[in-house]
């Protein structure tokens, strides 16, 4: 027999049935009865709807692989779990109870009346598993021998991305691992490994902290010390019923990343999703910002999630963040369509200098460095996104404006410490720089003649 099957839940809830035949390559998703006919329910993704079958090929596997960790933590799980790192329904089996979103993923070929026992069973038993200061900073100092996402020897780590991360369930001042009834309702953050980019802790606390000032819906940060420097980072996906200072319930909000919004390839979320070697760098079939303005029609509110994508961009033109690519950028999930979710991953890259990769992962126009960047191209890139230049340039000095005003009061903060102050410091000098460059092309780019673009 080559064909398997895991079901989806949400909180209580059963939602379908993912089915995979390995021989034929094939996964297919059914949606439950009752899920189809509740009026809350909602689909997966666009690409998967609720009423009929995906339109192409592909769609559902595309869909997982975009909810699997990349890297050394894509690695780990596949050695841990004795299973191939392309067999990615058994990685969906090893890692699917609690991924990003609100569907998780149980019951390797039950029926559907024993997959609602085990979710019935697991609804019963809150679980929390410590974790206590010196614990974690030792197990911080110990990642290059023990994988930091590798805790009780189990694969604790569900989620995209190639930074060291874990799903922490935070109650006041204690950190646990949760189980059972229970989800995570923060991601931590160690310092990188990589010796080019040091203390990203405080940078993504600072550039984070900055788009708060800016009044720019952005998930909330916090750094602790254990007394390694780590970030927290409150979920946007989980939402949490609190009784007598414990987490009663934590409910699951669903997201998807505009890889999964577009249908796309987890490697295609840099817009040159070839590379950008002198054969390869014309072919541009990644996430592009053109094509995360065509979402729009999937939006809830258009004329509230357009201004938004708007400032995602400028923000990452502002900060540097090179890295800000399709899967840093994602969407709630509802009955009645998509709406942006806050704004996360927000680094300054460029701050590196000649350390790190210069090439912005979205082309502003045809502008893929930030030396690029011309009234021209800012005018292209409105041009391709349908944005009235006046309302791009109002846009660009409002934030730059705020930069200006703020970048300096967010270095000042004492949250940070020691060699953290002047990294912050470089950083609040360099958006600064890059604010008064935007602002004063702004006015230039109303200018440009809509026949040269």
């Amino acid at each position: 027999m080559s064909e398997h099957s895991l079901h989806a839940f949400t909180d209580s809830r059963l939602v379908g049935k993912l089915t995979h035949d390995a021989e034929e390559g094939r996964y297919s998703f059914q949606y439950a009865e009752a899920w189809k006919a509740a009026r809350d329910s909602f689909y997966l993704s666009p690409a998967i709807p609720l009423d009929r079958p995906p339109e192409r090929p592909g769609t559902v596997q595309r869909f997982l692989e975009n909810l699997l960790p990349e890297g050394r933590a894509l690695d780990i799980a596949s050695i841990m779990s004795q299973v191939s790192k392309g067999n990615t329904f058994a990685l969906i089996n090893v890692l699917g109870r609690e991924p990003v979103g609100a569907f998780g993923f149980i019951a390797f070929d039950a029926s559907e009346e024993e997959a609602e026992r085990i979710l019935r069973e697991q609804q019963l038993t809150p679980e929390r598993r410590p974790l206590s200061d010196a614990e974690l900073s030792q197990r911080i100092r110990e990642r290059d021998a023990i994988p930091f996402p590798v805790w009780d020897r189990k694969v604790r780590l569900s989620l995209a991305g190639y930074q060291d991360k874990l799903q922490v369930l935070v109650e006041g001042s204690q950190l646990s691992l949760a189980d059972g009834s229970l989800s995570s309702t923060h991601l931590l953050k160690p310092e990188s490994f990589n010796p080019r980019m040091p203390l990203m802790v405080a940078n993504e606390h600072y550039c984070m902290s900055l788009a708060a000032r800016l009044k720019l819906p952005v998930a909330p940060v916090s750094i602790r010390r254990v007394p390694d420097a780590v970030l927290l980072i409150e979920r946007f996906d989980r939402s949490v019923e609190w009784r007598n200072g414990l987490a009663d319930q934590v409910h699951r909000l669903h997201v998807i990343d505009a890889c999964q919004a577009l249908d796309l390839p987890r490697d295609y979320k840099y817009e040159r999703n070839l590379g950008a070697g002198e054969d390869v760098r014309d072919i541009r079939e990644g996430v592009s910002f053109q094509k995360l303005f065509r979402l729009l029609d999937k939006m809830v509110t258009p004329a509230t999630a357009r201004p938004f994508l708007v400032r995602w961009a400028l923000l990452q033109l502002m900060l540097g963040n090179s890295d800000a690519h399709g899967k840093n950028i994602s969407y709630f999930v509802g009955p009645a369509g998509l709406t942006p979710a806050p704004m996360y991953d927000l680094v300054s890259v460029n701050v590196y200098g000649e350390d790190v990769e210069a090439d912005m992962a979205m082309a502003y126009g045809d502008a893929f460095t930030l030396e690029e960047v011309t009234p021209f191209a800012l005018a292209d890139f409105a041009h391709r996104t349908n944005t009235p230049t006046a309302t791009l340039e109002r846009e660009i000095t409002r934030m730059a404006d705020g930069i200006l005003k703020f970048a300096p009061v967010q270095a000042a903060s004492d949250v940070y410490v020691g060699d953290e102050r002047a990294h912050v410091q470089r950083i609040s000098d360099f958006v600064c720089a890059q604010a008064n460059r935007l602002r004063a092309m702004a006015r230039e780019v109303p200018k440009v003649d809509p026949k040269l673009l």
